[in-house]
């Protein structure tokens, strides 16, 4: 079944309001844990799954163990879920990569979309909590970086992989932590059998061009791209048509220009494309790279810009594909709240993962089940 289809299945006998308690989504989780928890090999493992998955989806406020052991009906069962997500031997990744499969198996992905998690946290006793600079509001906070890999489509997505990155020692500019050329901890679920290849967007502003190229490293990727970014443009020709590389939102900013194309993507919406090449070249083919532009027409100063190795997809294509970048924001800030990404507490780098993982599981569930508005 398709998850358009088994998304309706589900709303028509749920709502939001009931969505937490209703047989659908009953049905889904155990549906998931006989999918996502094979691995386990001891039945008190998978009785705690089950109640730990359970709670983060009926547990009113903050999804902490004792909340969950509150709305279980069992206070008795907060030791217990602490130990088996702190200290119990299970391994996330079979889980987290049995979950991307069992995603995929109802639809392929439209793309694989990897963004930011930022955590915030008021002490510093919880596992990766450092003091950081946050380029979107200018401000420093106190918390926890996080990354996150999400399957996605336009009618359902959930987080399938997560890293959290380590402290940073310089306050209030760190350095963005460098998690590996091309390929990245966070998507290396992507070389697995059970994940069907699609675009990967980097929905993480790259500051510069170098860092950019990096996530780009593999085919079929965007990454959005902060607005100084700097790049050469490219003629017809495939050579440079202006002297110097330029930021981008200059580069844009020229109506009529040769070097821009210009579409209506959408009802509203506004986008042009450049071929583009790194300044300098960096020994990367001259046509090999797209600038790609958009923004609404009634807030033409606020632009997204993404490069891209898609050179060929057609214009309304790439802000389909781009949306779903939104889509996932959108829905990780309310669906997240509801399954406790953010509730992790502990100074335990392994439960940090355990939670997140059975946190993506109980997300899953919840937009299965349709209750996600």
């Amino acid at each position: 079944m398709y998850a358009s289809e088994l998304m309706s299945s589900c709303a028509a006998i749920t709502s939001p309001r009931t969505a937490l308690s209703s047989p659908c989504t009953e049905s889904l989780v155990s549906e998931l844990s006989d999918r996502l928890f094979s691995s386990f090999s001891r039945a008190g493992h998978r009785l705690k799954e089950e109640q730990y998955l359970r709670g983060l989806l009926t547990a009113p406020g903050r999804k902490s163990v004792r909340n969950i052991a509150r709305a279980l009906g069992d206070s008795g069962a907060a030791q217990r879920l602490h130990h088996f997500v702190c200290n119990a031997p299970w391994s996330w990744q079979p889980v987290r990569a049995a979950l991307a499969a069992h995603l995929t198996d109802l639809a392929p992905p439209q793309a694989w979309v990897v963004r930011p998690l930022l955590i915030p946290k008021s002490g510093t006793n919880s596992v990766g909590v450092h003091r950081r600079f946050v380029p979107e509001t200018g401000q420093v906070m106190n918390g926890q970086q996080a990354h996150g890999l999400w399957y996605a489509r336009q009618d359902l997505n959930a987080p399938v992989d997560w890293v959290l990155s380590p402290p940073s020692r310089t306050v209030p500019h760190p350095q963005p932590v460098d998690l590996g050329p091309g390929r990245r901890p966070v998507t290396s679920l992507l070389a697995t059998e059970a994940t069907p290849p699609a675009p990967i967007l980097w929905d993480t502003p790259a500051a510069d061009t170098e860092s950019a190229l990096r996530s780009l490293a593999t085919a079929s990727a965007a990454v959005r791209l902060s607005a100084g970014v700097t790049l050469q443009v490219l003629g017809p020709s495939g050579r440079p048509a202006l002297g110097p590389a330029l930021p981008v939102e200059r580069l844009v900013a020229t109506p009529g220009a040769p070097w821009l194309r210009t579409y209506e993507v959408a009802p509203g919406v506004r986008a042009v494309t450049a071929r583009v090449a790194p300044p300098g070249g960096d020994g990367r083919p001259q046509d090999g790279l797209l600038l790609y532009a958009q923004w609404r027409t009634d807030h033409p100063g606020r632009a997204d810009f993404w490069l891209t190795t898609l050179t060929q997809a057609p214009a309304p294509e790439l802000h389909r594909l781009t949306d779903l970048a939104d889509q996932v924001a959108r829905d990780t800030t309310r669906t997240g709240a509801r399954v406790g990404l953010r509730d992790f507490e502990g100074r335990s780098y392994a439960g940090w993962h355990r939670h997140m993982t059975l946190a993506s599981a109980a997300y899953a569930a919840l937009m299965l089940g349709g209750g996600h508005g």
